[in-house]
C-alpha cells in the first residue's frame, strides 16, 4: 500500500511540474504578430490615390488583382525606415510576392463575375460596389457584395436576373440539396424564418402568383385536419389573417359563421350574465359579431356623467355596493365611457 501511495504521489508532482511549465510559457512566448492589414484610407483619402492606380487591370481583366510590391516601393522607400520592421513594406507581402491579406469576395467558383465587363460595358464606378472603401483602415474579411445587391442593381439597370447569367450550374430548372424527399412537408417553415440564404428566397425561381398561393389553392395544407375545421382555425385567423385569404375570402368567412354558431357561445356568453363583451373588447378587436349580429354596429355605451372626470377611481363607487350593467373585466373604463 506505502507503495502504491508513493507512486500516486510521483505521478500527481510530474504533473503538477508539466502544468506549471506549460502556464509559465503562456507568459514568456511572444504573442503570434497579426498579419499587416492595407489601409485604404491613407491611400485613397490622404494621398488621394485612385482605385486604378493598385488594381490598373481592372477595366481590362476579369480579375482585378492586387498590385505587386514593386508598385509600392518607389513610395515607400522614402518612409519606410523611419517604420518598426512589422510595418514597412516587406511585412504586407509573402516570399512570392503575392499581397498577404486578400479581400474575401464571398463568391463561390460557380458564380461568373467579370470586372472589366462591370467597370467597361457596364460603365460602373469602382464605389458602385465598394462605396466604403475609402474610410476602411483594413482589408475587409466578409463577403464585398451580397447577391440581393447585385439583383437590386440589375433590376434598376434593366438587366435581367437570369440564372444562367451568373451561374455556370444553375439554371431555372436547378434544385436545391433542400430540395429534398420531406421538402414538401418542411418548406413552409423555412419561407417563414426569413433566412436570406439563396436556397431559403423561394422567390428566387417561384413568383408567388404560380408559385406558393397557385400550389396552396389546389392543395390544402397539412394542417387542415376536423380539429383545425372545428376548433382551432380561428386562432389561426386571428394571428395571421393574411395566410388565410390566400384561398378563403372574406364572404367565405361570412357565409359560414352566418350559419355556424361559434363554440364561444356558451353558457353565460349571452343574456344575463353578458360574458360575450369581453370576448371583442378589451383589448378592442375587430367588429366581427356584426357578420351575424347587424345590430352590433349601434352600439351605444353611457357616456360620463357631467359631474364625472376620466381621472376618477370609478370602482370606488360601482361594483362596490352599485350593480354594474355588464361583467367587470377590470379595465380601464373611460375606454368606452367617455
Amino acid at each position: 500500500m506505502d507503495v502504491l501511495i508513493r507512486l500516486v504521489r510521483s505521478r500527481l508532482a510530474w504533473a503538477g511540474m508539466l502544468l506549471a511549465c506549460a502556464v509559465a510559457a503562456c507568459f514568456v512566448m511572444p504573442a503570434r504578430r497579426a498579419e499587416p492589414s492595407f489601409p485604404h484610407r491613407v491611400h485613397v483619402v490622404d494621398n488621394e490615390l485612385a482605385c486604378t492606380f493598385c488594381h490598373g487591370d481592372v477595366r481590362t481583366d476579369d480579375d482585378p488583382g492586387t498590385p505587386p510590391p514593386e508598385l509600392c516601393a518607389p513610395c515607400h522607400e522614402r518612409f519606410d525606415a523611419g517604420k518598426p520592421v512589422e510595418r514597412r513594406l516587406a511585412a504586407f507581402f509573402g516570399p512570392e510576392g503575392r499581397y498577404r491579406r486578400v479581400a474575401v469576395s464571398g463568391r463561390t467558383s460557380d458564380v461568373v463575375f467579370s470586372h472589366r465587363a462591370h467597370a467597361t460595358a457596364g460603365g460602373l464606378l469602382c464605389t458602385s460596389c465598394h462605396a466604403d472603401v475609402a474610410d476602411e483602415t483594413e482589408v475587409p474579411l466578409a463577403p464585398l457584395a451580397k447577391k440581393s445587391d447585385c439583383m437590386e442593381c440589375h433590376a434598376s439597370r434593366g438587366v435581367a436576373n437570369d440564372c444562367s447569367a451568373c451561374h455556370r450550374t444553375i439554371g431555372r430548372d436547378w434544385r436545391p440539396d433542400s430540395h429534398g424527399a420531406d421538402w414538401l412537408r418542411g418548406h413552409g417553415e423555412r419561407v417563414r424564418s426569413g433566412s436570406e440564404a439563396s436556397p431559403d428566397r423561394c422567390s428566387l425561381c417561384h413568383e408567388q402568383a404560380s408559385g406558393c398561393n397557385g400550389c396552396h389553392q389546389r392543395e390544402a395544407p397539412r394542417s387542415h385536419d376536423n380539429t383545425f375545421r372545428v376548433r382551432t382555425h380561428g386562432l389561426m385567423a386571428s394571428i395571421d389573417r393574411g395566410r388565410c385569404a390566400v384561398c378563403h375570402t372574406q364572404d367565405s368567412c361570412q357565409q359560414c359563421h352566418s350559419v355556424t354558431r361559434p363554440l364561444s357561445h356558451r353558457g353565460g356568453f349571452g343574456a344575463p350574465l353578458e360574458r360575450h363583451c369581453t370576448g371583442c373588447h378589451f383589448p378592442l378587436q375587430e367588429q366581427s359579431c356584426a357578420v351575424c349580429h347587424p345590430e352590433a354596429a349601434e352600439h351605444v355605451t353611457t357616456p360620463l356623467p357631467a359631474n364625472h372626470v376620466p381621472s376618477m377611481n370609478c370602482r370606488t363607487c360601482h361594483g362596490n355596493g352599485v350593480r354594474l350593467p355588464h361583467p367587470d373585466g377590470g379595465h380601464v373604463c373611460t375606454a368606452c365611457h367617455r
